[in-house]
């Protein structure tokens, strides 16, 4: 094998020698055609038949392998477009839910911001009605009181008073007594 590797090798460097216009001693430049070595060269019948069989490999692999792959391709593009289309018109569908949600929202937000306002007022109302009721209510007891401790020094004054007499009687008395 190594023999037929060298003699390949000379043919080859034997050919590109006559490409390039060597040293030949014919005188005559031989066509490139020519200058192949002999496995190498090629009938004009076989030329046309690989030309042939490439067109019908060419038509058959057109057929058979591109024709379907490009008619996925097509389809897949199609549904792509068709899942874009959708995917449009199911954000354009969010965005609104999005925005009557917060429109809802802010609604409800507010009501409950007015309820609890109310509430708050109310729950200040009544605290305030409370504190009035226990003012009025100690102001009477104080009314009471100053009118129960009135009547007691009244009472305290003319029972002092009528003890002060009593004990200047008898403080007269004694000392009428004694002289």
């Amino acid at each position: 094998m190594g023999e037929h590797v060298i003699a390949v090798i000379d043919q080859i460097s034997g050919s590109l020698a006559l490409l390039g216009g060597g040293t030949g001693s014919e005188g005559a430049t031989p066509s490139l055609l020519e200058a192949l070595p002999d496995p190498m060269k090629l009938d004009p019948w076989e030329i046309g038949f690989v030309v042939v069989l490439i067109a019908l490999l060419y038509v058959f692999l057109k057929a058979a392998f591109f024709k379907p792959l490009i008619e996925v391709v097509d389809r897949r593009d199609a549904e792509l477009e068709a899942g874009a289309a959708r995917k449009a018109e199911v954000t354009a569908t969010m965005e609104t839910r999005q925005a009557e949600y917060a429109t809802r929202l802010r609604e409800l937000r507010a009501q409950a911001f007015e309820q609890r306002k109310a509430l708050a007022q109310g729950a200040t109302e009544e605290r305030q009605a409370l504190i009035d009721a226990a003012r009025s209510q100690a102001a009477e007891q104080r009314h009471a009181a100053l009118q129960t401790l009135g009547a007691q020094r009244d009472e305290a004054r003319a029972s002092l008073l009528s003890q002060v007499d009593a004990l200047s009687d008898a403080m007269v008395q004694q000392l009428l007594k004694q002289a």
